[in-house]
């Protein structure tokens, strides 16, 4: 029975009969743990002994020399190494048993504490004969009738974990901690292994199963099993490894691979992962879908099959340079052949994959399409060279200031325009308001800017005397405040044109209209009363008697009146012509 409950167990198991010197039995999956064989531990009974790490050695001895009774176990924690070379921490537990027949069995249980870390072991165990492999054994453990199935000894930890006291297990059967719903999926492993008519013979794994405990709970077990015989009844003894935990971190990390893909198919960048072959082994959806080629199409081919043969070179430059140097982030542009043939300009940053142990096994990489963003580029750099173009080749004086009144921008025609007046041309980051401009220059203008920095748009007109000339001209001058993408003012744009035409000819038309109100005046009052005399003097003269004496006097006012009239008109000629 002793050799049963071994094999039923997940440990690595010795026993070693110390009355004949040799294994009575050995684990047959030993070979997981150190890399020998049972065949190598039964031709060489200090193998294991000799697989210790040296650094442990005497610390082993110290317990393997302590006395062992059938009600006492010794533990020691140790490194072995394997015949990969590869060091394992190992927890064994020996104890003492003497079987029916007299003989005594040193028995060794060792644990992978690796393997227990990852799967949740419990390492509280202690090992103490048939009683301790059983009764204390960290994982639920029970023996059934296979023809009844029902529980004819459970151990504590499945008392513990099911909540059943052994009186109430041994009332049950296998069935009554199996969900209602899994009742049928039972009964048919059962059928089919054979176990129910005791035709199924051996050591088995029969899967995780889910199991009820007796406060309803649901648990996950992964169940083990041999045929054994307990009180003449054939028997299953079950070791049921409770792996709820573990398959629940499992599912997280299955939900975790999940979201981890979704956000990496939901990126709008491009990710590849390449081989040290510089064959693609990863592509996301987003690279597929830009290119419009399928998985099968790039992964496994090299990364050339979507480059353009001028750019072969370079990309294999940058694979070189990112595997030569893990760690750094090697950068890439180069244009892309998508599968119609059309070409995509893409950027890109690598970086080398390694491993545990720093090796490089192959390069991976972001990358996006800037097609479109270069394309605006260009299209941007056009607009603005033909901006350029327009604003330079004006006569306007155009130019811009921040907040400390320090050039931003200026065309051809106000620096012309500024060294003309300095003899300097200025530059962008010059300060505006140079003293060289005079002190009542400089606090003219540096209130237009603050009035214009308040956030107001407003034109002023300004006469200037030309330093070269001294002649008077004229300029119109217009404040505009910039607003950033948050609608603060960051500087002001200003617009400035000779308008000296334009006062010339209004004050022209000012001259014109004075000489206008001048003629209508003269019109009107100078004009109007040699003309009323006249009318008067007419209406006097005898036109009975001409040779009345009055009339002689009459035409010679009359005469008199003619040359004001004259007069008058000489002047209304005159203003109309000044």
């Amino acid at each position: 029975m002793l050799n049963h409950i071994l094999a039923a167990l997940n440990d690595y198991t010795f026993a070693f009969n110390q009355d004949e010197g040799y294994y009575s039995y050995i684990s047959d999956n030993i070979a997981e743990l150190a890399g020998y064989s049972n065949f190598d531990f039964e031709n060489d009974t200090n193998l294991w002994f000799s697989i210790i790490d040296g650094r442990d050695i005497k610390k082993v001895e110290e317990q393997y020399d302590k006395p062992l009774y059938d009600d006492n176990s010794v533990s020691v924690t140790y490194r072995i190494r394997t015949t990969s070379n590869q060091l394992k921490w190992v927890n064994e537990k020996r104890c003492l048993y003497t079987e029916d027949s007299g003989q005594n069995i040193l028995l060794s249980i060792v644990k992978d504490l690796q393997r227990e870390d990852e799967e949740g072991y419990n390492r509280e165990e202690a090992v103490a004969g048939y009683g301790i492999l059983f009764d204390n054994n960290p994982n639920p453990m029970w023996i059934y009738e296979v023809s009844s199935l029902r529980f004819l000894k459970v151990n504590a930890m499945a008392i513990k974990t099911y909540g059943y006291s052994e009186a109430e297990f041994l009332t049950m059967t296998i069935q009554d901690i199996r969900p209602q719903a899994d009742q049928d999926n039972l009964n048919n492993f059962l059928k089919d292994r054979g176990i129910s008519e005791a035709n199924f013979k051996g050591y088995s794994n029969s899967g995780i199963w889910r199991h009820i405990t007796k406060s309803g709970e649901l648990i996950h077990a992964e169940m083990y099993g041999d045929t054994i015989q307990y009180k003449h009844y054939d028997c299953r003894l079950t070791v049921a490894t409770n792996v709820t935990e573990r398959l629940y971190y499992q599912e997280e990390a299955k939900i975790r691979e999940q979201f981890l893909n979704s956000l990496i198919d939901s990126q709008t960048n491009f990710l590849v992962r390449i081989d040290m072959n510089g064959n693609f082994t990863f592509v996301n959806k987003r690279f597929l879908k830009i290119l419009g080629y399928n998985r099968a199409d790039i992964v496994g081919k090299h990364f050339t099959v979507t480059s353009i043969p001028q750019d072969y070179q370079l990309c294999e430059d940058t694979f070189y340079n990112c595997i030569n140097n893990p760690g750094k982030i090697v950068h890439l542009a180069h244009k892309k052949r998508d599968s119609r043939g059309n070409l995509h300009d893409t950027e890109w940053e690598f970086i080398a994959i390694t491993n545990e142990s720093k090796d490089v096994t192959g390069i991976q990489g972001i990358g996006q399409d800037v097609t479109d963003r270069i394309n605006s580029q260009k299209e941007i750099a056009w607009t603005k060279s033909s901006l350029e173009a327009i604003i330079n080749n004006t006569e306007d004086l155009i130019w811009s200031v921040d907040r400390n009144f320090r050039y931003l921008y200026m065309n051809h025609a106000f620096k012309n325009n500024i060294a003309k007046s300095t003899g300097t041309i200025p530059q962008a980051g010059d300060n505006s308001l140079q003293e060289k401009f005079g002190a009542e220059m400089l606090t003219k203008w540096r209130n237009y800017y603050t009035r214009a920095f308040s956030g107001e748009s407003y034109v002023v007109e300004n006469e200037l005397t030309d330093p070269e000339s001294g002649e008077l001209y004229y300029y119109e001058t217009s404040f505009n405040p910039i607003h950033n993408s948050d609608n603060v003012i960051t500087g002001i744009g200003c617009f400035s044109r000779n308008i000296s035409e334009r006062i010339k000819a209004r004050k022209s038309i000012i001259d014109q209209n004075e000489r206008l109100q001048n003629i209508a005046s003269l019109s009107s009052h100078e004009l109007r009363r040699p003309v009323a005399t006249m009318l008067g003097l007419i209406n006097i003269i005898d036109k009975e008697n001409f040779s009345n004496p009055d009339n002689k006097e009459i035409i010679d006012h009359l005469l008199v009146t003619g040359n004001e009239i004259d007069d008058v008109i000489r002047l209304i000629v005159n203003k109309t012509f000044i």
